[in-house]
Order: structure tokens, then C-alpha cells, then sequence
């Protein structure tokens, strides 16, 4: 580490100007309390909708950010994605015990910066499939299935592919009807380190599709997948830069930054309307109230959705009442359904690597020197490079081609409310939802097509990624009665249900099995953790359960105000719209009813876009 900071930090004050140092334009508002839009949450879904709603010059639309527009090397430069976080980008969030991870406590990581998640990032740009959509169909949300998202998903992005050299040596394929000429760009980075083929053949080997390309909605088997990586710069690709700053002069488009939304305000006649916001400026302190003359829209993600809808009086009564705030609308769905991938990691011991490798740029300084070098002239190299661009999702009848159907029957046999936080005991609309989830996960379980499990197809295999991507343990986003604008009480609750136990041992008994495959013999890996001696599905989870090799995070926090009908447990329809108040509307990754096999950043600026598409359809 200390050869990757020295190198680094000469470096970056070399490149320092080889960057654009103009400071994003950040318009304030000008004595102005009155919009048409008013958007709570600076992240990827509210400024992309910001971008799209202001095209219309007679409209005005303000966003609300509680951070600053943070902009230095290390947001820019792909390969910083792999530094630790900055910790001062993030709400500081820490989760309640899990009771089923031996009560560690855990973050729960969310960007408190204009551009949200893809300031701070890993960078991936990858897609669910077909069925992770047709599945939100499926549940009553006309219109979001895979044929109604992929438009959006083309309408954002612009997709710059990589030398053909490189392409040709590593095998990278992509669709080009996949993406559109859409502001955010992304790419495949020219670099790529010369492991990653041996890896790509081992899961080739045992069994995984190679794909053209995921993003077309065939997200299962192994891919290549883009970075939100610029490669006409070499930096990163963001929601403020790629659909803030290239509009930022619109005299009808403003940002608050610093501010905080502590309240929402409605006019209480005979039907629940909201009219506005009640805002503080963390620097001064000073509190007033914002209105919007036609919608009030929440994109402030998974946790803060939730958390300012009950302290505005929206939500579960018995949550409401604990903490002294009068109820205006009772909704037990709000901060219900919450889910996240848990992950865990398998380690190995592996021997000799080709050079260079992931280790290079730490161990050997020429290497370092170079890729520096490379980066400064030509924005090309080792340091366009973020966490990798390879993936795989397999689906259950792969990882476990014995027990898929069992452990479907399992799901779709389970009581309602087994194994769910005590929101859901004797609750007849999330219950009903809860059925609906099941019995469609349950086909999920047995479709080839779906993905179960995430794998890095890495460059190095010391260290695999083991992400299980369709969960079905629930958590919940409450606020805290004692301190209700305080941070929320967030319980991940992750490894409840005794299933999700079973798949993500099954899904290391799978990797181990790549891993031993003939196509890595060269490597001579050796498995370190947990290790080769837990075989049971109860060994494996317990003991790295007792590791805490186990997290119940891959930073997606999700479906915390669901998109499904209100008799099954709804907070928002398919139009967006919470039910029972009028002119409020949600578009960020709380309305989720289940989440996708994908880091869900892609999905965050389809859903923008297809969210404003909705909005401006109202007039």
C-alpha cells in the first residue's frame, strides 16, 4: 500500500492538470419557494429525472441534495474505485445488530453527494435479465417488465467499446442494438490484465453461457460488462456530469446543496395532498419550506425515502405513535419489504500469476511508474481500469442441479409470516405480497435463465466474490422513536430464512469446483477460506458466519416503499404515485419490489428515465 500512495500521490499532482478544473455549476435558488417539481435526492434517479423534466422550458424543477459536489482525482480516476471509501461521501449510517450474523453491527452505505452512488461507486454498469423485469410485472406493475425498461436503459447510455486489438485478444463482445446515444458513456477499459482469460475459460468450463453481451437482458452465465467509465477521458461517467453539469445553465433548473429534508408538507382536505418540503441549511441552520405546484418527488433511495415519509406521518401507525408523530396516512408497507445482496468471500491461496497483475501496481514500481505515465498522456492503461469488467450470474439449476426444485417447493411451501421481522405477523396486505414474491421467486429459483448467484470472473482468483442476488429474507427501514430525524433504525435481517443459508452454500460449493477445474491447475489454488473441510451447508454458513466472512450488504439497498398493488402491500403504483396522497410521487431504488441479479446503478438511471417519461405524461 505504501508504493500505490507515494507513486500515487506524485503522480496525481502531475495529472492534476492535465484535469478540468472547473468546479460544477451549481445553480441556488434566488429568493424563489415555488416550483412545479420538487425533487428530494440529488442521486442518479433524481437528476436524471431533473435533466428530463427541466427540457421543458415553461417547468422548474429544483433539486435537493444534502451533500456538497464534491469533484477530485479520486472520484474521477477509475481505478481509485478500489481505494477504500471517503467516508465523508457517505450519510455515516450504521445498521442494527443481525440477529442472524452472531449481532454484528454493519454500515449501511448511502452517497450524500450530488450524483449519489455513482460518485463513490465500484462502477459497474450491468443489467438484470429478462425475468428479474418480467418478475415486477408479474406483481401488478403494468408496463415494467423487461420490454418496458430496456427502452430506458438505451435511452441512457452511450456504450464506447475497446480497441479492437484488445477486443480481439481477450474475446470481448458486446451488442451494439443494446445501448443508445444517451449522455452517460461507458466503456470497457483498453487494459486488461492476462489472467482474466484463464478464468473465463474455467467458468466456460464448468458449464457457464457465455453471453454477447448482458446487457441486452441476457444477464445469466459469464460476460463481459461495461464501467461507467468514460473511455474518451478515462474518468468516471456520473449522473452529475453525464445529466447535471451539460445543463446546468437552464435558468429553469436549480440545486440546493447542504440541505437537508426534514418534513414533508400537504394540505389536509379530503384527500391528502403534498405541497411541499420543509428543508435546513446544514451550514446555517436555517429552515424554511419549499412548495411544488404539481408534484413532490421522492428519489432520497432506500433508506431516506422511507425514514421522511414517517416523520412526515406516512407509515406503519404503531412506529408513528412510538415516536409522538400524528398519523396522516397509515401504510405498513412503508419501510417494509427492504432487501440487499449479502455476500461473502471465499479465499485461495494462488500461485504463479502472470505479470503483470492486480498486485503490480502496488509490488512493482516500474509497473506503477508506467501505468501513470500512460494515464497522464493518453487517459489509457492499467488505471482506466475499476474493479474489473467481467461477471458472472448462474442461474440455481446450475449451482445446485440436485436441490433447485426442492428448495423452490421449500419457498412456496413456507408459512406467510415465517422467518419475516414482526411487521408482517397478522398483516394481511404484506402477507399477500409476501405469497405473490414467493411464488414468483419460486420460478426463479428453477428458471436457466435467471441469475442466482454473482461471481467476479477476477484477474487475480485469491479472493472470489460469492453474491447471493435474489434473496428472500426481508428487513425494514424505520425511523427511531427516540430521535425519529436522526439516522433511520436500519435491520438487514439477512439470513433469516433458512433458504437463503442453503443457496449461498450451495453457490461456494459451486465456485470451489471452478476453481478446481483444469484450466486454473497453473494457479495451484489452494482454498484458505472457509476451507475445504466444510462441506454441509450448515459447516460452511456457520463458520463463516463466526469468520464474519459473511455481510448482509453489497451497498444496493433496495424495495424499502415497494411498486405493487396496496392490497398486497403497495406503497407506490405503477404510475409512481403513493397511494392515497395526491401529487407525491417515488422514483428511486425503495420501489423496487424485488431486486435485480445487477448492481443496481444501471437500473437507477433506467428507472430516471423512464420515471420522467411518466411524469411529464401527466402534463
Amino acid at each position: 500500500m505504501f508504493l500505490r500512495t507515494t507513486v500515487a500521490v506524485v503522480a496525481l499532482l502531475g495529472a492534476a492538470s492535465a484535469l478540468p478544473s472547473d468546479a460544477p455549476q451549481v445553480h441556488k435558488r434566488a429568493g424563489k419557494n415555488t416550483y412545479d417539481y420538487v425533487i428530494i435526492g440529488g442521486g442518479i434517479s433524481g437528476l436524471v429525472a431533473a435533466n428530463r423534466l427541466s427540457e421543458d422550458k415553461k417547468k422548474s424543477v429544483l433539486v435537493i441534495e444534502a451533500g456538497g459536489a464534491d469533484d477530485n482525482m479520486n472520484i474521477r480516476l477509475p481505478y481509485a474505485a478500489t481505494y477504500p471509501i471517503n467516508t465523508t461521501l457517505f450519510w455515516g449510517f450504521v445498521a442494527e445488530p443481525e440477529p442472524f450474523l452472531a449481532n454484528l453491527t454493519y454500515a449501511g452505505l448511502a452517497a450524500q453527494v450530488l450524483g449519489g452512488g455513482s460518485i463513490v461507486n465500484g462502477m459497474a454498469y450491468d443489467r438484470g435479465s429478462i425475468a428479474d423485469f418480467d418478475a415486477w410485472e408479474a406483481l401488478g406493475n403494468k408496463g415494467w417488465g423487461w420490454s418496458g425498461m430496456y427502452p430506458f436503459y438505451k435511452k441512457s447510455t452511450t456504450f464506447i467499446p475497446p480497441p479492437a486489438d484488445v477486443a480481439a485478444e481477450f474475446n470481448i463482445t458486446w451488442d451494439p442494438t443494446a445501448y443508445g446515444n444517451g449522455p452517460l458513456k461507458i466503456g470497457i477499459s483498453d487494459f486488461q490484465y492476462p489472467d482474466t482469460k484463464d478464468y473465463f475459460k474455467a467458468f466456460q468450463g464448468a458449464g457457464a453461457k457465455m453471453q454477447l453481451d448482458g446487457n441486452n437482458g441476457d444477464a445469466y452465465g459469464a460476460s463481459w460488462w461495461a464501467n461507467t467509465m468514460n473511455p474518451e477521458t478515462g474518468e468516471r461517467s456520473h449522473a452529475r456530469n453525464s445529466y447535471y453539469e451539460p445543463v446546468s445553465t437552464r435558468s429553469n433548473l436549480n440545486v440546493l446543496l447542504d440541505t437537508l429534508a426534514t418534513e414533508l408538507v400537504f394540505d389536509s382536505g379530503k384527500e391528502l395532498t403534498a405541497k411541499g418540503v420543509k428543508i435546513t441549511n446544514k451550514k446555517t441552520n436555517t429552515t424554511s419550506v419549499v412548495y411544488a405546484k404539481k408534484e413532490v418527488i421522492l428519489a432520497a433511495g432506500a433508506f431516506n425515502t422511507p425514514k421522511l415519509l414517517q416523520v412526515s406521518g406516512i407509515g406503519p401507525k404503531s412506529v408513528l405513535q412510538a415516536a409522538g408523530i400524528p398519523v396522516k396516512l397509515e401504510n405498513d408497507a412503508v419501510g417494509s419489504n427492504f432487501q440487499d445482496h449479502p455476500y461473502m468471500g471465499v479465499a485461495f491461496n494462488i500461485s504463479n500469476m502472470s505479470t503483470p497483475n492486480p498486485t503490480s501496481l502496488d509490488t512493482d514500481p516500474a509497473f506503477n511508474a508506467s501505468a501513470w505515465a500512460e494515464y497522464r498522456a493518453n487517459r489509457t492503461g492499467p488505471l482506466t481500469l475499476a474493479r474489473g469488467n467481467s461477471l458472472a450470474f448462474i442461474p440455481l439449476p446450475e449451482i445446485d442441479p440436485k436441490r433447485y426444485r426442492s428448495l423452490a417447493k421449500q419457498l412456496t411451501g413456507q408459512k406467510d409470516d415465517a422467518y419475516l421481522p414482526s411487521i408482517y405477523k397478522n398483516n394481511k396486505k404484506l402477507l399477500k405480497g409476501v405469497r405473490a414474491q414467493r411464488k414468483i421467486l419460486a420460478g426463479l429459483y428453477q428458471n436457466p435463465e435467471a441469475g442466482m448467484t454473482e461471481y467476479a470472473i477476477p484477474a487475480s482468483g485469491s479472493y472470489e466474490l460469492v453474491a447471493l442476488e435474489k434473496p428472500v429474507s426481508r428487513g425494514t427501514i424505520m425511523i427511531n422513536p427516540a430521535n425519529p430525524q436522526g439516522p433511520p433504525v436500519i435491520l438487514y435481517n439477512a439470513m433469516s430464512n433458512p433458504l437463503d443459508k442453503a443457496i449461498l452454500a450451495s453457490s461456494v460449493r459451486w465456485i470451489r469446483q471452478v476453481w478446481a477445474r483444469p484450466e486454473l491447475a497453473k494457479f495451484s489454488p489452494v482454498e484458505l477460506a472457509p476451507g475445504p473441510q466444510y462441506t454441509s451447508d450448515e459447516d460452511i454458513i456457520n463458520v463463516s458466519i463466526q469468520s464474519q466472512a459473511i455481510t448482509p450488504s453489497l451497498a444496493h439497498p433496495s424495495c424499502s416503499c415497494p411498486m405493487m398493488p396496496e392490497e398486497m402491500g403497495g406503497c407506490v403504483s405503477d404510475k409512481l404515485l403513493f397511494y392515497g396522497v395526491k401529487n407525491l410521487s417515488i422514483i428511486d431504488a425503495s420501489i423496487m419490489p424485488l431486486i435485480p441479479s445487477q448492481h443496481i446503478q444501471s437500473t437507477m438511471y433506467a428507472i430516471g428515465e423512464k420515471a420522467a417519461s411518466i411524469i411529464k405524461s401527466r402534463g
